[in-house]
């Protein structure tokens, strides 16, 4: 994906403005939700690209979220996004997610990964 609408969905607001400047400097544009039960409400008016989403977030998982981005916006990417030991690519792949990136990750990671999709 070479440039695009992007969701950012994480209870971190540091991690959300990181990746808020990184993804608008590399020419996406980008909506930021500070947890699942937000990101809900705006994928109901909003379409995307690629949702990043957090697992583990108050008011409604990463999990739970999964199935609301396949049903109100089913051409988006969805990321996982987690530094939970136990949650890894085998766990996401079960959950129908296209990417899991493991926090911390390093710039590099995050543009290669940016690339594939």
């Amino acid at each position: 994906m070479q440039s695009g609408k992007i969701l950012v969905v994480d209870d971190e607001k540091d991690f959300c403005f990181f990746m808020k400047k990184y993804l608008v400097s590399k020419g996406y544009r980008v909506d930021i939700a500070y947890d699942g039960l937000q990101a809900a409400e705006i994928l109901e008016n909003e379409r995307y690209d690629a949702v990043f989403f957090d697992c583990n977030m108050p008011e409604l998982s990463g999990m739970e979220l999964v199935s609301i981005i396949s049903k109100k916006n089913p051409g988006a990417r969805k990321v996982m996004i987690s530094g939970y030991e136990g949650i890894n690519e085998q766990f996401a792949e079960k959950l129908d997610v296209d990417v899991f990136l493991s926090k911390p990750f390093s710039l590099e990671q995050l543009e290669k990964m940016m690339n594939e999709i």
